[in-house]
Order: C-alpha cells, then sequence, then structure tokens
C-alpha cells in the first residue's frame, strides 16, 4: 500500500509520514545511481517507441507458455513486471546480431557523455546470478555469495534486509554505482532446499550451451539466457512438487499395508487385545501406539479386521516391519503373512485429491495429520508473502519440478538460441 508524505505514519507515531518514518527511510542517492536510474526509463522509452512491435516477441521469450495474470495475484503482477522491464532495458536482444537493447540504445544517442557512457557499459556487462546471503545488516546491507561466477559482494540494499535472511538464495544482477554494489531492480527468490537443483540446470544448461557456441563463457551464458531465472521463479508456482515427507520419528513416509489371513476371528481379536500398545476403538477396529500409557503418544498404525482378513497400516517401511513381528509374535497359529503392498505420499495424494476423505477410508487420520504437519513446517517465506492462487491460497514453497520438467526449462534458451539463429561467436561487451 501506498503511504503519503502527509498520511498518518503507520508506526502509530501521532505524526504525519514526512515527518516520522519517512526520514528514516531516505537514503541519499549519489551521482551515478541518479544517472542510471534516468537512462533504464530511457531505455525503456527508446523500446517502445522503436521496437513497440517486437515486445511481444520479447514477452513469449519470458513467459513462454506461463500467464501471469492467471497465476499471480497483485504483489506478484508487479514483482513479475519489475522483473521483466530490467530484463528487456538489460538483456534482450531485439535483433540476431546479439546486441542488447543497451547497445543499441548507445548507437542511437551520439550525444550521450562520458558519464552516461560509463554507466551504460556497466548495466550492459552486469549479469543476472544464483546469489546466496551470508550475512543480513539489518536497514544497511547483505553480504551475498555468487555460487556461479564466485566471489561475495558487499550490497547496500536497505529494503531487502527485511525480507532477506541468512542463507537465502536469490537470483539478481549487481551493478558497482558510486563506489558501492546495488541491485538493479529484478529479484528472484527461491527456496532454500533448491540450490542445488538450480545450479545443476544452470550447469546443465552451459554444457548445451557451449555444444552450439564452444567459446562462450558462463558469464556470457547468463547474460543470453537470463529468462531461464524467471523460468526457475515462475515454475514454483505452475509446478510445485509434493515435498519429501517423514514422519515424527525421522523415517521416509510410505504408505504402507501388511495383510495377513486369519484362521479365528474371535482368537485375533482376543489376541490383539493382550498386545501392549495396542487399543481397540469405537468401530472395532485397532490402534497401535508407542506410549500406551500418555494421552499424547504416536500412533504408529492401525489394524482393520475384515472378513477373514487381517490388514496392518502404517506410515512407513520400518513401522510396517515392527507391527508384523508384533503381530507374527502375538498370534503365531492363527494368522498367516500374505502379502504387503507399498504407495508413495505423493501417488496417494494425486489420486485421493478428487476424492471427499471419509472417516475410516484407505488413509488413516494419524497420516493425514503427519502429511498436514510436513505440509506446514515446510512452508518457506519470501518476497512473495502473499498467497497465489494458483497454488490453491499457498505461496510458491516447495521445488522445482523434477528431472522431466528440468527439460522443459531449457525451452526459453533454445527458442532464444534459434531465434538468434546465424549469429556469430564474437561476444561484444563481455569476456
Amino acid at each position: 500500500m501506498s503511504i503519503g508524505r502527509n498520511d498518518p505514519c503507520p508506526c502509530g507515531s501521532g505524526k504525519k509520514y514526512k515527518k516520522c518514518c519517512l526520514l528514516k527511510e531516505f537514503t541519499p542517492v549519489g551521482k551515478e545511481e541518479l544517472i542510471k536510474q534516468r537512462l533504464v526509463q530511457e531505455i525503456l522509452a527508446f523500446v517502445k517507441k522503436n521496437y513497440r512491435d517486437s515486445i511481444e516477441f520479447a514477452v513469449s521469450i519470458f513467459w513462454d507458455e506461463f500467464v501471469p495474470n492467471v497465476h499471480l495475484d497483485s504483489v506478484g503482477m508487479a514483482m513479475a513486471e519489475i522483473n521483466f522491464w530490467e530484463w528487456v532495458a538489460h538483456d534482450w536482444q531485439p535483433h540476431e546480431d546479439g546486441k542488447s537493447t543497451i547497445d543499441l540504445f548507445i548507437k542511437a544517442n551520439k550525444g550521450l557523455t562520458p558519464d552516461e557512457i560509463s554507466i551504460l557499459k556497466k548495466m550492459n556487462a552486469a549479469v543476472i546470478s544464483l546469489y546466496e546471503v551470508q550475512e543480513v545488516y539489518p536497514e544497511k546491507g547483505l553480504l551475498l555469495k555468487d555460487l556461479v561466477l564466485g566471489g561475495e559482494y558487499e550490497v547496500s540494499e536497505k529494503t531487502a534486509t527485511r525480507s532477506l535472511g541468512k542463507w537465502d538464495i536469490l537470483g539478481t544482477r549487481l551493478l558497482l554505482v558510486d563506489g558501492k554494489y546495488i541491485m538493479s531492480g529484478c529479484g528472484y527468490p527461491y527456496p532454500r532446499m533448491q540450490k542445488e537443483n538450480i545450479l545443476a540446470m544452470i550447469k546443465d544448461s552451459y554444457h548445451d550451451y557451449k555444444a552450439d557456441y564452444p567459446r562462450v563463457t558462463m558469464k556470457r551464458h547468463l547474460k543470453d539466457t537470463s529468462e531461464d531465472f524467471n523460468y526457475f521463479w515462475y515454475s514454483l508456482i505452475q509446478n510445485p512438487a509434493v515435498p519429501k515427507l517423514f514422519t515424527t520419528t525421522g523415517e521416509p513416509m510410505l504408505f504402507c499395508k501388511a495383510i495377513f489371513d486369519i484362521k479365528d476371528r474371535e482368537a485375533v481379536i482376543s489376541g490383539l487385545k493382550t498386545i501392549r500398545g495396542v487399543e481397540q476403538d469405537e468401530d472395532g477396529n485397532f490402534i497401535w501406539v508407542d506410549k500406551p500409557d500418555e494421552d499424547e503418544g504416536t500412533i504408529l498404525g492401525t489394524i482393520v479386521l475384515k472378513d477373514r482378513r487381517l490388514r496392518l497400516q502404517c506410515n512407513s517401511k520400518e513401522r510396517l516391519e515392527r507391527g508384523k513381528k508384533m503381530i507374527l509374535d502375538a498370534l503365531p497359529d492363527i494368522v498367516t503373512h500374505r502379502a504387503d503392498e507399498y504407495e508413495d505420499p505423493a501417488q496417494a495424494i494425486k489420486a485421493h485429491k478428487d476424492k471427499p476423505v471419509k472417516p475410516g477410508g484407505e488413509i488413516p487420520p494419524e497420516i493425514e495429520r503427519e502429511v498436514y504437519a510436513q505440509s506446514t513446517r515446510r512452508y518457506y517465506e519470501n518476497w512473495l508473502n502473499d498467497k497465489i492462487p494458483a497454488l490453491g491460497g499457498k505461496t510458491p514453497m516447495e521445488s522445482i519440478q523434477d528431472k522431466g520438467g528440468q527439460n522443459k526449462g531449457h525451452r526459453a534458451s533454445e527458442r532464444h538460441r534459434e531465434y538468434r539463429g546465424s549469429q556469430q561467436e564474437s561476444w561484444p561487451g563481455i569476456h
């Protein structure tokens, strides 16, 4: 929400915003930063005037098949628009000759001053890379580590210190102006757990790129395929993956069943009642708990009797093996193990997502609770703190698509290479 200078200050002091927190927010802007801000606006005006008919194609490169206004809320749309125009100003190549919009702007403006040309060259040489936050200096800046090209940078970025934490990762572009590093404006936040996946995709893409352009450097590759950072970001929204789930005792979650044949139903019921930790519920089924004498014990499984079958259901293979041994030891002559069945949680969730959950259904209540608890604990807060409709009201926090989806991640780069066509291997501006 925009706060007017004469509005009441949101801190609750009773003063006008201009007399209170606005003064704290103000940071002096240096000469080079002022020039950069003006040049960015002039470059965008230049693009809209001279390449208006090509902007639609730029949108198709940047977003591919993703439709922002369908999947993003107002906060996401604002962020997406900043990222798109920042990419247009710095990296987009309207022609097949490999020249960026900055190259074309310089060529079309012969009266640029030495200071303006210096800033434009810095902008043209800067690339988006993947960074990891090493330190946060509240209300001052960040220490960022470049995970792709190497190096650490003290970045003057007051606002970002309020939303980023240590070890967070993001894609951004750093510029050295007025003797300090700043972010150029774009920002692509990613879940920390996806650091290695994103790095692997960047390296795989570079390997494929070098097959066509053997002399290309990683820095030049990042420049030419910077739209991939947008793909990494929106794929979190478009293709969320089910997180890895674990039981409360640390085993990988796996929906398991052990099926037994029974000879004498009444004898089985009597025998189950003698097992410590096995309790019969009001429906006639049995619940197996780890701490029978405590109110908050963990439910390890359920035992259901139907006709001449006994079914033990657990949410890990380790628990199933313990439960099978427990039943066979307690009922050696009246039950016979028949078979085991396993189902991955992701498959189970996919199979049941369109079905109402009924009491006594195939997924035991304790498993449902653990799935919910695990999903909640893995909530990842980043710059887009608001909820996104495409994720059913959740934020994009779980993962980038699996190996099959990673192949799609190269689509924008491939289309961009096709667009450039017979581009030569002489790369102006970046070495």
